[in-house]
């Protein structure tokens, strides 16, 4: 039809579809060629809008550096335009990615201005979300009762407002935590709930990264099924083939 913006903004949806689906390589692929086209039509909001997507992807994927400065490229252009939701979005990712760089304080820091922007605004969708990434930077610091608590807010959101994905990555992270806190039996529990509920949603990779927490947390007092779940773990992670699941069946193997 000739229709360059429609294309554009459904590249963009096709590469959420396959970021959802951790097709990594395709998501890029669209979001790239989104940003692209929002580019050449003079859309400066949606062509960051596609490159914090792909940022996403290329964190997703382990490319940390690359990730990096995208996103701190897409925060600049939101906090010029005073664009408080995007802003927010992009500070929960740069969390995500200070995690990954053991920048613990900044990751904490970024985690907790998105959360205070979400509150702000009364956003739902936007707090849940962004109090996963609290709850892990509040964990990695030793925080743990403020980390728990964050991770119950964010399942009680996402509970409330039908998001079961989400609401297992909550329980996942309480399970982390647990065992942090060498409280296994409850770490075991929560992992075994959030497996449960990704395997019923099809997610492969979250589903094989509460596995492999499982097995961690059963470790000492059940070595059978330690292996078992690990196993299976490593089974749901070999059709992916980027660095952050090369590295991940790396350290399950390890264990």
């Amino acid at each position: 039809m000739g229709d360059r913006y429609g294309e554009a903004q459904s590249l963009n949806l096709l590469g959420l579809v396959h970021l959802r689906l951790r097709e990594l390589a395709d998501a890029e692929t669209s979001f790239q060629s989104a940003r692209s086209a929002f580019g050449e039509l003079g859309y400066p909001h949606w062509e960051s809008i596609a490159l914090i997507n792909l940022a996403d992807a290329c964190h997703q994927a382990g490319r940390v550096d690359e990730a990096a400065r995208n996103a701190e490229l897409v925060h600049a252009a939101y906090r010029a335009r005073n664009d408080r939701p995007n802003m927010g979005r992009a500070l929960g990712l740069l969390s995500s990615i200070h995690m990954d760089r053991g920048e613990l304080d900044a990751a904490l820091r970024t985690a907790s201005e998105a959360v205070n922007i979400a509150l702000d605004l009364r956003h739902h969708v936007l707090e849940g979300y962004w109090l996963i990434a609290l709850g892990n930077a509040q964990r990695a610091l030793g925080e743990h009762s403020d980390s728990l608590a964050s991770f119950q807010r964010s399942a009680s959101l996402h509970r409330r407002l039908g998001d079961r994905s989400r609401e297992a990555m909550a329980w996942h992270g309480a399970g982390e935590t647990y065992r942090a806190m060498s409280r296994l039996d409850e770490a075991a529990d929560f992992h075994r709930r959030a497996a449960a509920a990704h395997h019923v949603l099809g997610d492969r990779w979250h589903e094989a990264l509460a596995l492999a927490g499982l097995a961690l947390a059963l470790a000492e007092g059940d070595g059978n099924q330690s292996r078992q779940h690990r196993a299976e773990a490593l089974r749901l992670l070999s059709g992916y083939e980027d660095p952050r699941a090369a590295g991940l069946r790396a350290l399950i193997e390890r264990r």
